[in-house]
């Protein structure tokens, strides 16, 4: 049996691999600005001695603020295979394939039952909504690897009562603290097994268990010491740099509203249908509007939620297996419940672009545990339909059998249609979608690569003519050029790129027997072309792509 579901694990890792990696080079298209933002980070942190030593930061201050642990992270990836989407982005595919594995262990640990384990890691694995953030280089794609990986831990360490467990939960839980901003509302998760296992201690004393009370304390004490730590270097950071610990977050807030109940309320209603209805229309999170989930197992999700609000409401045993009580641990299911509404609450408590899959992503894992839950729970009721009817109908035993492997033959054909059609969406569909293209700014990143091509000795001037959050006085969508050219960092001026607002057409100094090319971010703007290249005669417009050049 073990050998059995090692082979199916592997074949689901096999699998969830596959849909994060393949093509990644070209799909998703281009370089999104808040991607090239990371790898712009990484690229200075690489060379910004001479002395071989990376730069690390613990905290990015650009782009609203960024926590330094994933980029960091990045920069590695960028330093061996070079500024490419492709290295920004292989870092999130890694961590969004380890996270399947990942929730295959908590699953286990939550409800020692194997086929929940493998449902949910097999739902992961084809999720759209995981696929698709673990092929960006964003560092939101942590939240489901780090809490996952905690909370295992954790679990596994409150039931084994081993301290390496209670060590290894606290350093997940501190670098989960170092990513995205939404990892800070996972404690909140944490604290539901943690007041659980300080409750049992003391029932435990009272009944002169052998555990004494003193080394749950310590066990208790030993995480959160860990997470400290880990966190520490973050969490001085944040001391003396308060205005960064919100971020962009304090902008967006329900709280700036001028009613915060209607808004929450409101936010509220837009995530929870996301699953079902409609959900991120952002075509860089979603395909059109799509829901998040596939409608089957959108179902099974809706009907592993019922399961678990009645086995923590009611205390009912729900389990067709009499003898697997674990199912019905009460502790298990409010780990789940709680995971779901507090890590809905980084989209909830804001009021833009809802519903949002990128500031729900905390909610996936135990999303995907809870569909696992409820197509397992369709399986042993149909499971235990066929047995009844096999001790009511003995004499249609052969019938029953062969209407057996019809439904397993079934299940495997549904199972096999949802593969194909994420796979449809993400590949075929979403990824030759033209807003997908313009999404991940590809025209910019092409330009990019052409003003990269250029001899060094032309003058390349890119005139900013796109809105967005500056970075040292220039406009965001620039980032996505200036990693195309590594030509981010001050020390690497020397490379000829020259970077002006609209505003600054004076700047742009044309030096005779010297080769010059001026770029337009927005080559819409007919108007400043125009009026550019009267200033400039000499030049002519050009369209080698899908972008506009003076040459």
């Amino acid at each position: 049996m073990l050998k059995k579901e090692c082979i199916i694990i592997a074949v689901i890792l096999f699998l969830g691999a596959f849909f994060r990696f393949y093509d990644l080079g070209k799909t998703p298209p281009g370089l999104y600005p808040d991607e090239a933002m990371n790898g712009n980070n990484a690229l200075e942190a690489i060379y910004s001695n001479d002395i071989g030593v990376y730069s690390f930061k613990i905290f990015y201050p650009e782009n609203n603020g960024r926590e330094g642990f994933f980029i960091n992270l990045q920069a590695i990836s960028v330093a061996v295979f070079g500024n490419t989407p492709w290295a920004l982005r292989v870092v999130s595919a890694l961590f969004g394939t380890l996270t399947i594995l990942g929730l295959y262990l908590l699953t286990k640990e939550l409800f020692k039952n194997t086929a929940i384990s493998l449902l949910s890691s097999f739902f992961l694995a084809i999720s759209f909504w995981h696929i698709n953030f673990s092929r960006i280089g964003f560092r939101a794609i942590m939240v489901p690897f780090l809490s996952v990986f905690a909370l295992y831990f954790l679990l596994k360490g409150i039931r084994g009562e081993k301290i390496w467990d209670f060590i290894w939960a606290g350093v997940f839980t501190g670098l989960g603290l170092q990513t995205y901003i939404a990892f800070r509302f996972v404690p909140f998760v944490i604290l539901i097994p943690l007041l659980w296992y300080a409750t049992q201690s003391v029932k435990r004393k009272a009944q002169s268990h052998n555990l004494k009370l003193k080394t749950k304390i310590l066990h208790i004490a030993l995480f959160l010491v860990t997470a400290l730590i880990i966190f520490l270097p973050l969490g001085l950071y944040f001391l003396q740099n308060p205005q960064d610990f919100l971020g962009r977050g304090g902008q967006v807030s329900i709280f700036s509203a001028q009613s915060p109940i209607k808004e929450f309320l409101k936010s509220n209603l837009l995530t929870l249908q996301m699953f079902f209805f409609k959900g991120d229309c952002n075509w860089r999170h979603n395909l059109a509007c799509q829901p998040q989930l596939n409608p089957i197992v959108a179902i099974f999700f809706l009907i592993g939620l019922i399961l678990s609000l009645k086995s923590v409401l009611t205390k009912s045993h729900f389990v067709m297996v009499l003898t697997d009580r674990s199912l019905s641990d009460p502790l298990a299911h409010l780990v789940l419940l709680c995971w779901i509404l507090f890590l809905s609450l980084p989209a909830t408590l804001t009021r833009e672009g809802l519903p949002h899959a990128l500031r729900s992503i905390g909610m996936i894992p135990p999303v995907m545990i809870l569909a696992g839950l409820g197509c397992w729970w369709v399986l042993e009721k149909i499971d235990l339909w066929l047995e009844n009817q096999k001790k009511k109908w003995p004499a249609y035993k052969n019938q029953l059998e062969r209407l057996n492997k019809e439904i397993v033959l079934l299940v495997l054909v549904v199972f096999l249609a949802i593969t194909y059609t994420t796979y449809r969406d993400y590949f075929v569909r979403w990824a030759n979608n033209p807003n997908t293209y313009f999404a991940f700014s590809t025209d910019l990143w092409n330009l990019g690569k052409y003003l990269d091509g250029l001899p060094e000795d032309v003058h390349k001037y890119i005139i900013v003519n796109s809105s967005g959050t500056e970075v040292r006085g220039i406009p965001m969508p620039a980032q996505t050029v200036m990693f195309a050219t590594n030509s981010f960092a001050p020390s690497r001026k020397e490379r000829n790129f020259t970077y002006v607002g609209p505003d600054q057409i004076d700047r742009i100094f044309l030096a005779e027997n010297k080769k010059a090319v001026i770029a337009f971010l927005n080559g819409d703007d007919r108007d400043l072309i125009f009026s550019v290249q009267k200033k400039f005669p000499e030049l002519r417009v050009r369209v080698p792509g899908d972008f506009v050049i003076l040459e």
